[in-house]
């Protein structure tokens, strides 16, 4: 009786197809890191730049309020156009007749009788009527778009102003509208930072980039340069609202985000 022998034939990797695999694993893996790790830095990339932009427009915003709220023809520029100053509006109305200006040549008055009006934020300091440009508000003198305040009737509401000096208007507004404004604020671009200052005194000299005399500073922002004129002027007339143009880049790091941005000055003489 014969015996029939069974073999069991085993199957199994070669050691060339071993190290096959592993090489291809080893592709694979590597390409997979590859991917994940650059679909990582770039979703940190769009984090941070999302970031640097809310940061920039929250900047952009708290300036575009201010700005907005300025005396008509009150905003300059210094050379550089790293700095803008303005004269914030606390309040406004209408006098009741016409006043004295270098046109109807009346005589200077003390005081001006206007229409019922309450104030915003801040301190009643200058009166404003009619100015065309800068230069009739930055000068000292009785005849001039702007005076210095005394006194308001009792009040709220008030219903006139007293100046602390008689004085002549160069003209009167087409609209019968005077303005209530505090002292000067200023917004720079300097050392790196975007800085506020207020609390000081209206200036008749010419406007340059450092701190004002008497000043405040408030910091706005930091790591932050531009890459054309931080701030450019388009002035206004009786009936067409100032421009100002912002250019504010923002860096962190190797990013940077340039933000331009247009706000108009909501008033007209």
């Amino acid at each position: 009786m014969s015996r029939t022998c069974l073999y069991k034939t085993h199957s199994g990797f070669t050691l060339i197809e071993l190290i096959t695999v592993i090489v291809v694993l080893s592709i694979v893996g590597a390409i997979g890191s590859s991917f994940l790790i650059t679909t990582m830095n770039n979703y940190n990339d769009v984090q941070e730049k999302n970031k640097m932009i809310n940061k920039g427009r929250l900047v952009l915003e708290q300036m575009t309020r201010q700005l907005r709220g300025a005396v008509p023809n009150s905003l300059r520029v210094s050379p550089s156009g790293n700095c803008i100053e303005f004269l914030p509006i606390v309040g406004g109305a209408n006098y009741l007749t016409e006043l004295p200006d270098d046109q109807n040549g009346a005589p200077e008055v003390s005081s001006v009788a206007t229409s019922p009006f309450v104030l915003g934020l801040g301190t009643a300091r200058h009166a404003i009527v009619g100015a065309l440009q800068v230069g009739e508000i930055y000068v000292l003198g009785s005849s001039a778009a702007r005076v210095s305040i005394a006194a308001l009737s009792a009040g709220p509401p008030y219903n006139s102003i007293a100046f602390t000096a008689n004085h002549r208007f160069i003209s009167n507004s087409i609209n019968q509208r005077i303005y209530v404004a505090d002292d000067p604020v200023r917004f720079c671009l300097a050392g790196g930072s975007v800085i506020e200052y207020s609390g000081y005194g209206l200036s008749t000299s010419a406007m340059g980039d450092g701190m004002p005399a008497g000043a405040t500073s408030s910091l706005m922002a930091n790591l932050v340069t531009t890459d054309g004129t931080a701030f450019v002027l388009s002035p206004g007339s009786e009936d067409r609202n100032t421009a100002i143009f912002l250019d504010i880049t923002f860096m962190e790091g190797s990013h940077r985000v340039r933000l331009e941005h247009q706000v108009l000055v909501r008033n007209v003489p």
